[in-house]
């Protein structure tokens, strides 16, 4: 199975930090049909827009749909501190919510379950997650666990700290619930998705693997630093490619701005 996991959009009128998100995410989705057609899914972990305004849903709705990629690659969105839940939900009117209305669900292929979580909070960037979504996601993995399947959780905000003393500050305030109810799931949680830090990340937690992708607009650079302060350095924007089959999963990390490559055509003999 191959996924494509972007994340952080931020599509807007203008430029961020000298970048332009419109031409950007043209120039993604343009690499992935150039390269990628042969994936399964394709994720966006939020942040779609960057103020949540509907004007900026339905420029994205139009760069998705010019780009005309193969039916089973409609994206699955999740939606981010800059996004907006009623104007999305007003907007991507297909997205489905649970029953309070949250912008969470799952699919389930096989033995897997994919979770897509909702994590914001209305005027606020750092992430939350609250009882009701709590439960959703408890009652979710109660259900994986009777029926013996593997689950894969995006979500936006991380759950947990990354050593980036600013960029920490704005991750899921509610870490502890979110920490008790995966700790009693460990065997079934493959891998945890996330965005919001503009950075490529990797590692594990509590036993659990966990990656992220860079920004598709303005990837930020880590600080590792004790100084609260963001990096911005020109970095290139990218999005992660995760081929998952039942003995292994591997991320491979795109610079989607590095179209011309010079391949060199080779044999499979091993010898010099």
């Amino acid at each position: 199975m191959k996924i494509i996991h972007l994340s952080d959009i931020h599509i807007h009128s203008e430029s961020i930090l000298e970048n332009n998100p419109v031409e950007r995410f043209s120039l993604a989705l343009d690499h992935i049909k150039n390269n990628h057609l042969d994936a399964d899914m394709l994720i966006v972990s939020g942040d779609i827009s960057h103020q949540g305004d509907l004007a900026s849903y339905k420029k994205f709705d139009e760069i998705f749909t010019k780009a005309n990629l193969p039916d089973h690659l409609n994206a699955k969105l999740l939606i981010g501190n800059h996004d907006d839940r009623e104007h999305f939900k007003n907007y991507f009117t297909k997205i489905p919510t649970d029953k309070n209305g949250f912008v969470q669900y799952d699919i389930e292929i096989n033995d897997r379950r994919f979770l897509f979580l909702d994590t914001i909070e209305a005027n606020s960037h750092a992430g939350h997650y609250c009882k009701k979504r709590q439960l959703w996601l408890q009652n979710k993995l109660d259900d994986s666990l009777k029926k013996n399947q593997n689950v894969f959780i995006f979500m936006h905000h991380n759950p947990f700290p990354l050593a980036q003393l600013e960029s920490d500050l704005i991750g899921l305030v509610d870490r502890d619930q979110f920490k008790s109810i995966i700790s009693n799931y460990k065997k079934i949680i493959k891998h945890i998705f996330f965005g919001h830090q503009h950075i490529t990340v990797s590692g594990n937690y509590l036993g659990i693997p966990f990656s992220a992708p860079r920004s598709i607009n303005h990837p930020l650079v880590p600080n590792f630093s004790k100084e609260y302060r963001l990096g911005f350095a020109n970095t290139d924007p990218s999005y992660n490619i995760v081929l998952l089959n039942n003995e292994s999963l591997i991320i491979h990390n795109e610079d989607f701005l590095k179209t011309s490559v010079n391949w060199f055509e080779t044999t499979k003999d091993t010898s010099e």
